[in-house]
Parts: structure tokens; sequence; C-alpha cells
């Protein structure tokens, strides 16, 4: 099955030569990290991860592994542990797209030794990356499976633990129809520390030993929110003109489709609420352009927060008439920031069919948290939030616009739906201690 499975993974790339080659010329993040991809890692990256004999044991290298955004964030907690308890450790970061690798790059530096782009699940590309990082522990975030890779890594007696581990309903159906083949690379898991019972469940059903699978929580419950300066923050809400009579309507990770029911509501919101401010923050840097331009063609008045920061904007920012609708955040790794002084704050990715985002953003700063339906990635958490009544699901646009208004209108109540929400984050923390205690294990054999 594994050289069935090369040769179509070959054909598929031959197949799609023309187009990446076409993305490539005009699309950037399709070139970043090209080389690493197919196995050639400088070497800068490597030279760093050479143990040094004089350090106390355990003294070794983990690959730890994050498919984007959301697992990369998910994996802090688990980094800052490892590097506190081990400083000697080396850890290799690795992740399949730009923006997750931007992020792990912007939060991770103090506890990464080198960050790279994963390799494509070639028998060839993989072996080669093996061989150069000589991992003595391989960590995936959540869910990624690639046959290849665990083949190899169990070919070279490197452990591998899935951390955070999640199974949808719809890769269940999938890795169950493909059972004689997806048996057999779950066999390839040394640890699967899961989210849920149910992860749990799935997971044993799949072929992993039931001495292998552990719940252990959601690491997500653990990651530390990042505090905006203060300076800061007064110096660029001053820019924006946004005072505390204003009330603040982010809608944080939006997708195609997201933006137009979002801005629907803010435009009928806005006669009730003059004062009313609206801050997008698309999830994809490719976007950026493509959502002013939606923006701008409803006729509303905007700024980008890359404008407002460069000279010019700061004197024009010191004009009174200078007070923009819509502000685009148009960078990476600021949402929590804008979270933090949000009146009402909506996750996206769950208007669409995308499966959701990190609902616990707002929550850790108290915030109410709005999203749509299409949660299959956040479901249980959505559960969480929604019985200790700190979540707002919304099914439709009249949904979405009443929910927001109430929010807005009646302070008591949002406090109350905040504090709810913050709740559900502190009864849950401590999933990463226990996914550290199974790791001390391995580390110590």
């Amino acid at each position: 099955m594994y050289i069935l499975y090369d040769i179509l993974l070959h054909l598929s790339l031959i197949l799609l030569i023309p187009y990446f080659l076409f993305k490539m010329l005009f699309v950037g993040k399709y070139r970043k990290g090209i080389l690493e991809r197919f196995g050639f890692i400088g070497k800068e990256k490597i030279k760093n991860l050479t143990p040094n004999s004089e350090l106390q044991a355990p003294n070794c290298t983990i690959w730890l592994h994050a498919v984007s955004v959301g697992e990369a964030k998910a994996a802090m907690p688990l980094l800052k542990g490892l590097k506190k308890k081990y400083p000697n450790l080396k850890i290799v970061f690795s992740c399949v797209t730009p923006t997750g690798n931007a992020v792990a790059a912007q939060e991770g530096l103090a506890w990464i030794d080198s960050l790279i782009y994963f390799p494509l699940d070639f028998d060839w590309v993989v072996s080669r990356v093996v061989k150069m990082l000589r991992p003595n522990v391989f960590i995936v975030m959540e869910k990624e499976i690639w046959p290849n890779v665990l083949k190899i890594l169990k070919r070279n007696d490197v452990p591998v633990m899935v951390v955070n581990g999640s199974i949808s309903d719809r890769s269940f159906r999938r890795y169950t129809m493909f059972g004689f083949f997806f048996r057999r690379i779950f066999k390839n898991v040394s640890y699967f520390l899961c989210q849920t019972k149910k992860d749990s469940d799935k997971a044993i059903a799949l072929g992993i030993e039931s001495s292998q699978v552990m719940v252990t929580g959601n690491i997500k419950f653990d990651i530390e929110p990042p505090q905006w300066d203060p300076l800061e923050r007064d110096v660029l809400l001053q820019r924006l003109s946004i005072t505390a009579h204003d009330k603040t309507f982010v809608a944080g990770s939006t997708h195609e489709g997201e933006e137009e029911i979002v801005l629907g509501v803010f435009e009928r919101l806005k006669p009730e609420f003059p004062n009313l401010r609206l801050i997008f923050a698309p999830r994809h840097p490719e976007r950026f352009d493509e959502v002013e331009e939606f923006i701008k063609k409803r006729g509303f008045s905007m700024i980008r927060i890359s404008a407002i920061r460069s000279q010019e904007s700061e004197i024009r920012s010191q004009e009174k008439d200078i007070k923009p609708e819509v502000i685009l955040v148009d960078s990476m790794g600021e949402l929590c920031n804008f979270y933090s002084i949000a009146t009402v704050a909506f996750v996206g990715g769950t208007l669409v069919d995308i499966g959701g985002h990190n609902l616990l953003e707002p929550a850790f700063y108290k915030k109410p948290v709005i999203y749509g339906h299409y949660l299959k990635s956040y479901a249980e958490m959505a559960d969480m939030l929604e019985t200790a009544g700190g979540g707002v699901r919304i099914d439709s646009e009249e949904e979405f616009l009443g929910k927001v208004r109430r929010l807005l209108s009646d302070e008591a109540y949002r406090q109350r739906v905040g504090n709810a929400a913050y709740s559900v984050v502190e009864a849950n923390k401590g999933a990463t201690e226990k996914c550290l205690k199974v790791l001390e294990g391995l580390l110590l054999e």
C-alpha cells in the first residue's frame, strides 16, 4: 500500500506542476519555503541542533509539527513548558503554511532552535529531513497524519506523539473506509494524547492500543494571551480616534463570504449606535486587498493598520475629522490585541464551511464570544461556552443582528456573558502539564 501511495503522490505532483508554477509566479506564499518542503534545509538551521555533551540529560532534539496558525498557537504552552523544564533541549518547529510559520517565529522565538517548513510526504524527502534533523521524539499537534512521515520515523526508532489530538467525524469516516491502510499508519503512533473521550474512542477504533491513548484535555485553554503594551495601545487608539465613548465590533479570522454578513449587520446597527466602530482581521494576508476593496464598495470610510502606523498617517490622524468607520487589521499576530479592546467579538470561519477558529481568544479577555454554526473543529469548545452562558451561536444574519444589538445595548448582560466565557477557560486549564508528564517519560528512557 505504501508503494501505491508513493506512486499516486508522485503522479499528483507531476500533474499539478503547471498549476503550482503559475501560483509561484503570481502568489508569493507559494514560493515561501519551497526548498525546505523538498528537504533542502539550510546549514544555518541545522548547526544549532548539535548536542552539547556538557549539559545534563535529557540532551536531545524534539521535532514539533503544527500545520498552521491555530495549531502553532496551541503549541506555545507546550514549548514554554519543555524549555522551562529542560533548557538544554533542542526544538525544531515545522509548519505547513506561511501564516503558521510567521506566528511561530513571532510567538515562539524564545523557545524554538530551528524553524522550518514541513517536508512534502515523499519517501525520499522525508528520509532526507529525518537524517538531517536526527530527532529523538516527534510531536504532532492535533490532527496531521502523514503516512510516509510516520513510517520513516518508526523505521528510525523515533517515538511519535500526537498532542491535543482531535479526529473529526468526517476524518474518522474516511480513515475507517480505508481502514486496511490507515490502521497500519496509526500503529506508528506511540502516544495519542487527545482532547475528549470521543477522540479517544475514535483513536482506539483506528488501531492505536488503548494503553497508548489518554484524554489530557485541550491545550488551547492553557494559552497565555498576549498583553498589549499600554503605551503602544494608547498611541494606536489615539491615532484611530477610538475613545472610551466608542463601541468596538471586532470580527476576527474572517473568510470570504463572512465580511459581507458582518458589514450588513454593522450597517444596520450604525444608526442605533453612532459611535460603533468595526475592526476587521481577515484570516489570510493575501485577502487584505480584496477585503479593502469590498469595504470601500459598500461605501464605508476605512483605514488599514499599516497605513495608520506610517509617518504620513501619524500626521493626518491628528486631524479631528479622521475617524474611519472600519479599521482593517492587515498584519499577523495582532488579533488578540484587538479582542482585548472589543465591546463585541465575532470569531470567523464559522459562518462559512471552514470549521471555525479558536473560540477562546476573546474569552481570554472576558469578552462575549459570537460565532456561526460551522464548528467542525470547535464543536466541543462551543458546547462548553454555551453551557456556561459565555458563547453566542448564531444561525442567520437576523439572529446575528439581534444578538449583537443586545450585547451592545445591555452592559450588565455583556459583562455577565464575558465573565462566563472566561470561567470556561479557567475551569479547563492543565492539559499542558499532563502532556509534559507523558513526554518526560519518553525523554528519560
